[in-house]
Parts: structure tokens; C-alpha cells; sequence
């Protein structure tokens, strides 16, 4: 993949997407970060999904508004013990550039590119957002307020303004109104991915979808500690009084292979690389438990999704299909195996 031009990668990448919508996958989630990947824009590249599909679902995993309070500074520069201060991000000069330089998102902006994504694409958009917000309990309080004034722009038929701690609008005057309208009532399904453990009952209060990571990749915790986690998300929700049933996605790294010497060889050589990793970093030989990734034949990934389902009543399995070395044809190789072998039999 390393040696396709920006086109050809666009290109494959929507052939990807246009074969899921073709088998009936439910959702294709896309990603994207400024600076650091092909997709600047996750709305934009939404738009252009929604254009080429038909049936399927398109969510963003995720938006990144970009919060930043007015008088709020971004500084790379070192503190005690090695931690960029304030950082944001996975790499602190990159991350600190744009956090200076962008605009942050404005709330009633992004809630009418929104609707008009899910007029555009009949009612099939799900809106998956980040604000970056762990340990921070100012910048949480403020994404929460960002997702209210959508909220209440979609909702309402005539925004009477909103006055909260980070923003401040006046009512609309006599005769204006945002347009478009949703297709989806009251609004699209908003998911929020869980990047703490400290996220999991406040999301149930709030009664948000969430998004967690499972497997080896994704969930550094383990299993036995993640099912906890989202027992009391469940419990928060329906300690909350919010109707309809708590929803969770897991997010699995995926490689699904038509055989089981193929699973093994490749089992055996991701194995040998994470070792080797892992020395190199001043680790040990002695590889720590892992959770189970959704590798292998499509009869050990059905087993799988069973034992997700079983132990955390997953709504949903989201496929990440990079991370491993691959090339485009192993990706549609194992979009078609999920699509004729998997889904099925987990439907």
C-alpha cells in the first residue's frame, strides 16, 4: 500500500467501501487526522462515501472538533519527567501546530453540515466524535456543552439560543432557521468513543452510544476489566432513566484468511514481529496476555464475535483492517470472506 499515489489510494479505498455496500455490511466507519493521514476532512470524505453508496451506513471514528477554550495555549514544550505539557495527540509538534493554527469547529456549523450529510445520504449518517478530553475535566464539560447546542439545533424548530460556560449564542431572528433539516429523528446517532476508563458511567448518565477498543491492538486492559467497565455503563444508563437499550461498539483489528495454515503461518510471524518489538523496546520474551483479535479462519472470527456478543452484549463489531502488512487484494479477499462465511452466521 506504501507505493500508491494519493489517487489510486482514494480509488482503492472506495472500491473497498463500494464492495461492503454491495454484500451488506451495516456501517463503514472512516478516520482521520490533519497532518497525519489522507483525510484532513472526515465530513468531507463522508459526503463522498454517501455519494457512492447505496445502502450502507457511514459513520466518522472520529470528528475531532478541535476544542480550545479562548485564552487556552498549546506548548510542546517539555516537562518534568519527559510529557510534552498540554499535549494533544499522538505526536506533540504536529498535534501543537494544528491545535494553534486551526479553527476549532463551531457547533452550529458542524450540526447543519450534519443534517445536510444525512439528507445526502437519505438518513444513513452516524456521527462518531472525540474531544480529547482524558483527565481533563474542563475540556469534557466543554465537548459535552458542544454536543448539546447540536442537539438543540436539531431539535428544536426554532433555536432559541443557548447560553452555557463555553458557548454563548442569541436566538435566531424572526424568519431564519438551520437548514437543512435531519433525515433521522430527532437527530443522527451520536457515538462517542471511550478513551478512559473514568468515560464509561458519565456516558451512561448521558446516555450516549460509546465505542471501546477489544482485542490485542485496542484494549490494553484486558477483557475481564473491560466487562466491568461496561457493566457500569449499562448500570449508569439505566440508573439515568433513559429509554431503548445502552449501545456498544467494540473497534477489533481484523484478518480474516481462507485457511488454517494460512491463520498459522500468519499467526506465527505477527507473533515472532511483536516479540521483537517488544525487545527492542527493553521489553521481555515473554509475551503478556493478550486479548484475541478478530484473526484467523472465518470459523475462529465467528467464535469470536459469539464470545464479544456473550461478554458484552456488543451491538456491534467495528473491523480495523490495517495494522498488519497486506496488500489491497487481502483487504477485499477478506472483506469477501466476512461478507460470504462471517455475516451469516452472526446475523
Amino acid at each position: 500500500m506504501d507505493d500508491e499515489s494519493e489517487a489510486q489510494a482514494y480509488d482503492a479505498s472506495f472500491e473497498e467501501i463500494r464492495a461492503m455496500d454491495e454484500a451488506g455490511w451495516d456501517t463503514v466507519w472512516s478516520g482521520g487526522v490533519p497532518l497525519r493521514t489522507m483525510v484532513p476532512s472526515i465530513l468531507l470524505l463522508a459526503a463522498a462515501i454517501a455519494a457512492r453508496t447505496h445502502r450502507i451506513k457511514i459513520g466518522t471514528a472520529v470528528h475531532l472538533p478541535g476544542l480550545k477554550a479562548p485564552s487556552e495555549e498549546f506548548t510542546t514544550k517539555v516537562k518534568e519527567g519527559g510529557s510534552p505539557i498540554n499535549r494533544r495527540g499522538g505526536n506533540a509538534e504536529k498535534f501543537g501546530w494544528v491545535f494553534d493554527h486551526f479553527s476549532p469547529a463551531n457547533p452550529l456549523q458542524t450540526a447543519e453540515q450534519i443534517a445536510m450529510l444525512d439528507q445526502l445520504s437519505n438518513g444513513r449518517f452516524i456521527y462518531g466524535a472525540g474531544g480529547d478530553t482524558t483527565g481533563d475535566e474542563r475540556r469534557q464539560r466543554q465537548f459535552h456543552e458542544y454536543l448539546a447546542v447540536m442537539r438543540q439545533v436539531w431539535t428544536e424548530e426554532e433555536f432559541s439560543g443557548f447560553d452555557g460556560e463555553f458557548y454563548n449564542y442569541p436566538a435566531l431572528p424572526e424568519g431564519a432557521n438551520f437548514l437543512p433539516r435531519c433525515v433521522q429523528k430527532p437527530h443522527p446517532p451520536i457515538l462517542l468513543p471511550l478513551d478512559s476508563q473514568q468515560g464509561f458511567v458519565p456516558m451512561g448518565k448521558l446516555g450516549y452510544r460509546i465505542a471501546i477498543g477489544g482485542g490485542g491492538l485496542h484494549n490494553v486492559r484486558g477483557d475481564a476489566v473491560l466487562k466491568e467497565d461496561v457493566k457500569n455503563y449499562r448500570q449508569a444508563w439505566v440508573d439515568a432513566g433513559h429509554g431503548g437499550d445502552p449501545s456498544v461498539s467494540i473497534r477489533m483489528s481484523t484478518h480474516v484468511v481462507a485457511t488454517q495454515r494460512e491463520a498459522d503461518r500468519i499467526r506465527e510471524a505477527s507473533q515472532k514481529t511483536r516479540v521483537e518489538h517488544t525487545l527492542k523496546d527493553g521489553g521481555s520474551a515473554e509475551e503478556p496476555e493478550r486479548s484475541s483479535d478478530l484473526f484467523g479462519t472465518p470459523e475462529e472470527v465467528v467464535d469470536r464475535i459469539h464470545q464479544l456478543r456473550e461478554d458484552f452484549g456488543a451491538d456491534e463489531i467495528i473491523c480495523t483492517m490495517i495494522g498488519w502488512s497486506g496488500s489491497r487484494e487481502d483487504v477485499l479477499k477478506g472483506i469477501r470472506l466476512i461478507s460470504e462465511k462471517v455475516i451469516p452466521k452472526v446475523s
